[in-house]
């Protein structure tokens, strides 16, 4: 797996072993970044089940001005961990302008109280393992509910979903809603009203 545009573009990032972490395809990455274009530069952005991490890297790639990444399970963190030295390691990323959190990405202690992260996020990646959505889809149209309370107002929530999970109208009451498909992936863009 690798960064598609900006600073870090062809950077390899680790992939976590296995079928229960599915980082978005690089086309798929592409794509959606492709959309938000010039709109993520110097917006705080969480990414929430960040697994690889791929989202945040691709994201400060692109010119975001910070991420805080949250997952829970131990190997995924290993490897978000050793990704992100692709940031450690660039000299003109401020030190806080990342931050790991360790917990459920379902009720992350967020927005942190201090420091450059501490705004509201312009973008919030919600990429929850596809059983998790499958088990009680209406509980994660409340959460995300939630986290659309949260964003700064002309931010962008983008969730990752298995196909044929929801159509366009389980989202249009929140805002702004634009459904995509690729594969067996959906992913729905929204903006608050």
């Amino acid at each position: 797996m690798r960064i598609v545009a900006g600073k870090y573009r062809g950077r390899k990032i680790r992939s976590v072993p296995g079928r229960m972490t599915r980082p978005l395809m690089g086309r798929v990455r592409e794509a959606l970044f492709n959309i938000l274009g010039p709109a993520i530069e110097d917006v705080l952005v969480w990414d929430l089940f960040a697994g690889t991490g791929a989202n945040g890297i691709e994201a400060v790639s692109r010119g975001a001005r910070g991420v805080a990444f949250v997952e829970r399970g131990r190997v995924p963190l290993s490897i978000l961990r050793q990704n992100l030295s692709i940031l450690e390691e660039d000299p003109l990323v401020p030190a806080d302008s990342f931050c790991v959190l360790r917990g459920d990405a379902w009720t992350p202690k967020l927005p942190l109280e201090k420091g450059s992260l501490s705004a509201k996020p312009g973008l919030i990646f919600l990429d929850p393992p596809y059983p998790q959505v499958r088990r009680d889809p209406r509980r994660v149209l409340r959460k995300i509910r939630c986290f659309l309370g949260q964003i700064d107002p002309g931010g962008t929530l983008i969730f990752h979903f298995p196909r044929g999970t929801y159509e366009i109208s389980a989202f249009e009451s929140m805002g702004h809603a634009d459904l995509r498909t690729w594969g067996e992936a959906a992913v729905c863009l929204l903006s608050p009203h």
